[in-house]
């Protein structure tokens, strides 16, 4: 028996409960917040909307119980495996602890409240709710660094590195320094391990790509912006601005965010693995001139690969990722339903943003 075979059982017995698209065609004719709550009530998420319901209500609820709900699975992923199959679990839930230090670190930039910042986290990794709170307590992102070094946390590392070599460091900084030193430690973790060729490290490489033609695309929109305001833009070495290790050659990357406009940018990556989200990116970005409409096309490539790796991965970590792919997407769809019946639109044009998946 290996280390992933109790643990990936687990998963797909709750994959079965998984919204499929009767459900969601049923959340989205409920018409009415009220409704979606009572409809939610009748699915898996009936614990956790019970729960929101007894502290707020409406969107707050809705958000609540799906906070709520992702904290109460997600949390327990780890316990259902052992050995070195528990340590690629953590690896790939310290995307989580991110977050979380990523929403603190702009919160307390913006002196949002500990209780606001609260409601956007999400401890389902190694960050404790014990230690998120003392970190949200804190004087500043300064504070958070500090606290993360008395706590004797590994995510201090790279924010100490960074605030000694640059002591006026922002938290975009700081959140960049968090990423790079996230995808550093999971390569060497694998590469002790001798797994560089498997399935997370293939998931890694991913993500470090998505991260930077995002990157990309915002400097060359940037630029577009710039020259139809007629103000010419700055030379400036954007290879600082990349995390690795992705498949895309970061000289490659460096060239194509040089680009002056998003469309001159896409031509530069058409030879590389992204090209097919990048031209329907690049349709809908012609229209809306709106950077998510990459986004939302890159994602749904993720997705999909992802997904595929429950059964080209059946005995690995491929079915992690690809729960984890599945679950964050039914919790978008969701969360846009909501966010649809709140603003009013009509039941076809919600359906229309639906991610769903065969």
């Amino acid at each position: 028996m290996s280390d992933y075979d109790y643990g990936n059982a687990r998963l797909r017995a709750m994959m079965s409960r998984f919204l499929n698209r009767r459900d969601l065609d049923a959340l989205v004719e409920s018409n009415t917040l009220p409704g979606l709550i009572s409809a939610l009530t009748h699915t898996a998420y009936r614990k956790p909307v019970e729960t929101a319901l007894a502290r707020v209500s409406g969107m707050e609820c809705i958000a609540e119980a799906l906070r709520l709900d992702m904290v109460s699975t997600l949390g327990i992923l780890s316990t259902f495996y052992s050995g070195t199959a528990r340590e690629m679990v953590r690896i790939v839930l310290r995307s989580y602890d991110l977050h979380n230090l990523k929403t603190i670190l702009r919160g307390l930039e913006k002196n949002v409240s500990p209780g606001e910042i609260s409601q956007a986290l999400l401890p389902v990794g190694d960050l404790t709710p014990a230690i998120l709170s003392e970190l949200m307590r804190a004087l500043g992102p300064r504070g958070v660094i500090d606290a993360l070094v008395s706590l004797n946390l590994p995510f201090a590392s790279p924010l100490v590195q960074l605030r000694a070599q640059k002591p006026g460091a922002s938290v975009v900084d700081m959140e960049l320094a968090l990423d790079r030193w996230h995808f550093r430690e999971a390569e060497d973790f694998l590469q002790r391990n001798f797994r560089t060729d498997e399935t997370l490290f293939a998931a890694l490489r991913l993500d470090a790509d998505i991260a930077n033609l995002l990157t990309v695309l915002r400097f060359a929109h940037a630029a577009s912006e710039l020259r139809l305001r007629e103000v010419r833009r700055a030379p400036r070495d954007t290879s600082e601005f990349f995390v690795e290790p992705g498949r895309i050659p970061l000289m490659l990357l460096t060239r194509a965010a040089s680009r002056e406009t998003v469309e001159g940018a896409v031509n530069v990556l058409l030879e590389t693995p992204y090209v097919e989200p990048l031209r329907r990116g690049l349709q809908a970005y012609a229209q809306s001139r709106r950077l998510s409409e990459f986004e939302k096309h890159l994602n749904r490539y993720r997705l999909d690969w992802l997904k595929s790796l429950i059964a080209k991965d059946p005995l690995g970590i491929g079915v992690v990722l690809g729960y984890l792919a599945l679950k964050m997407n039914e919790v978008r769809n969701v969360r846009w339903i909501a966010q649809g019946i709140n603003l009013g639109l009509k039941a076809d044009a919600i359906r229309q943003e639906l991610e769903l998946v065969a």
